[in-house]
């Protein structure tokens, strides 16, 4: 972990630790640190943008009203990663949208690649070609890959998001590089994939 890794995390439990004793101020900043991200991690959970918003401030309203009973957290990312992953699908499945909550949830991400990894003349070919193959996954693999290397959430972290344990994740991020390089090329090595894949960013499309 990087230097700036640890300050920010650093500074998230002190905000956290404020805000359980009552300090609106860190609550506040909490808000403001967080609240970009989780709308955009909501909206590839739903595309229904009063939705997400709906639901991140139901998480807030939840947290500042129990404030006095929630525990201190190890990192605050995936916890409210994990918050606004739960309440999106209850209100999909409470509205009648999907009955399953991994199966049928959509998982809505578009993928490019930093063109620094590969030669000035194969970045169009390489970022349409991984596209495609990325955006053919099952959607819990999009999932954990955007989560791991766009979100850039450590294997503990996944599971606590995605409600699995750790051997789980490891298991499922290992079977979506696989499942790429199956269908990339027989000549791309394992590691020379997951280097590339290390390079995928998000299209944000706000």
């Amino acid at each position: 972990m990087s230097s700036s890794e640890k300050s920010s995390l650093h500074l998230d439990q002190e905000l956290w630790s404020r805000f359980r004793g009552g300090d609106a101020d860190a609550f506040s900043d909490l808000m403001r640190r967080y609240s970009r991200l989780l709308f955009r991690y909501g909206s590839r959970l739903s595309p229904d943008s009063d939705l997400v918003k709906d639901c991140i401030q139901d998480i807030y309203f939840d947290l500042w009203e129990h404030r006095s009973t929630i525990n201190q957290t190890a990192s605050v990312k995936p916890y409210l990663f994990k918050a606004l992953r739960l309440r999106i699908f209850r209100e999909q499945i409470k509205w009648g949208r999907y009955e399953n909550l991994e199966d049928d949830m959509p998982f809505s991400v578009e993928f490019s690649i930093e063109s620094q990894l590969i030669n000035q003349q194969q970045i169009e070919e390489t970022k349409e070609k991984l596209g495609k193959l990325m955006n053919t996954l099952p959607k819990r693999q999009k999932e954990i890959l955007y989560l791991k290397f766009y979100e850039e959430l450590n294997h503990d972290d996944i599971a606590k998001v995605m409600n699995m344990n750790r051997q789980s994740v490891y298991n499922l991020l290992h079977e979506s590089i696989l499942r790429l390089r199956k269908n990339w090329h027989t000549s791309c090595s394992y590691t020379s994939l997951l280097l590339i894949v290390g390079g995928i960013m998000a299209t944000i499309l706000f």
